[in-house]
């Protein structure tokens, strides 16, 4: 009842003495335990939960995340983080990793750690703030497309260097050969292994456009067309 419940709350015992992480990659352990520490020592029944969900709810690369209280005396944070799948390069030349739903993420460090595709836009460096929600078409289609990559033809995405778009068409740059592939609508695992049979049979130069619009068919045009 009542008394057992206030009895909980203020035994000893259960005061908090360690704060564990897990689940993260991106996010730094420290990141998230300077939201956390200040439990440290308060009994684990009196933990206000919903108020760390708030605070670390704030991090644009937390998805999801729960908090477990383990008897005696310990507190668990379990994340699940989002993944950056692009990252859309700036107007004035920064990169800033996006997830699938064109949510803006966080970097913690100097280095890229993520290897995934560049979307060159026209966004500044000051519309691309961790946690926004990025909602420009050209943006929206390229994300659809990069996504139906990832589900139907996982195997050729080490090859995708770069999206952009010309004259409204979604192009893709081949990694390894500077290639641009402007992808069709439909079958991209069928789409790509025609472009790859072109590439390791045609003897097209390095610059060459690959047009998989059309139906059982590789249309190869220059560079500069």
């Amino acid at each position: 009842g009542i008394g057992f419940w206030y009895a909980l709350r203020h035994l000893p015992f259960l005061e908090v003495k360690s704060i564990s992480v897990s689940g993260n990659t991106a996010v730094p352990d420290s990141l998230i335990l300077n939201h956390c520490n200040t439990y440290l020592g308060t009994n684990l029944f009196k933990v206000p939960k919903k108020s760390i969900h708030r605070e670390l709810g704030k991090i644009s690369r937390i998805k999801e995340l729960k908090i477990k209280r383990q008897l005696l005396n310990k507190l668990k944070i379990e994340i699940t983080e989002r993944q950056g799948i692009l990252y859309v390069k700036s107007y004035e030349g920064m990169l800033f990793p996006i997830d699938a739903e064109a949510v803006v993420l966080e970097r913690y460090t100097p280095v890229y750690r993520e290897d995934i595709p560049i979307y060159s836009s026209y966004y500044k460096n000051s519309q691309l703030k961790p946690g926004m929600k990025l909602a420009k078409p050209d943006l929206a289609r390229i994300l659809k497309t990069h996504l139906r990559i990832i589900q139907e033809a996982g195997d050729y995405l080490p090859i995708i260097s770069e999206y952009y778009m010309i004259d409204d068409t979604i192009n893709i740059i081949d990694a390894r050969y500077g290639t641009r592939i402007i992808p069709g609508e439909d079958n991209f695992a069928d789409q790509l292994r025609r472009y790859q049979f072109v590439q390791d049979n045609g003897n097209i130069s390095r610059r060459s456009v690959v047009d998989l619009r059309y139906d059982n068919q590789v249309v190869v045009k220059a560079g500069n067309k």
